[in-house]
């Protein structure tokens, strides 16, 4: 049987304040800047996510994630929506490929 500890640290306040923010961003960019929405609340997540006492950090960026998200889009309307199951895995499978355990230089200090 496995076992971990898995912990979240998160307050609503700091994930309010990143919705906010990353919102205002989509509107006025008209959706463009998605992906680095995407990866501030990955950052947020991975950040406030503890397993067995050991902080995650997520490594991706927006412009690693911009292509993948550009194509999603697009097949998405060529679809018309049918694309979003596989466009769900895409997403998480470049999530988890960029989500480590934080190393002492990952972490910043409060």
């Amino acid at each position: 049987m496995a076992n971990g500890k898995f912990e979240f640290k998160g307050q609503g306040l700091s994930y309010l304040w990143l919705s906010i923010w990353t919102g205002v961003l989509m509107v006025i960019s008209l959706g463009i800047l998605f992906p680095w929405a995407y990866v501030a609340q990955q950052n947020w997540i991975a950040k406030n996510t503890f397993i067995d006492g050991k902080q995650l950090v997520f490594k991706g960026t927006g412009m690693g994630i911009f292509g993948t998200w550009l194509l999603i889009f697009i097949l998405s309307i060529i679809t018309l929506g049918l694309y979003s199951p596989w466009a769900y895995c895409r997403l998480k499978r470049w999530q988890t490929n960029n989500l480590y355990f934080a190393e002492e230089g990952d972490i910043e200090s409060t």
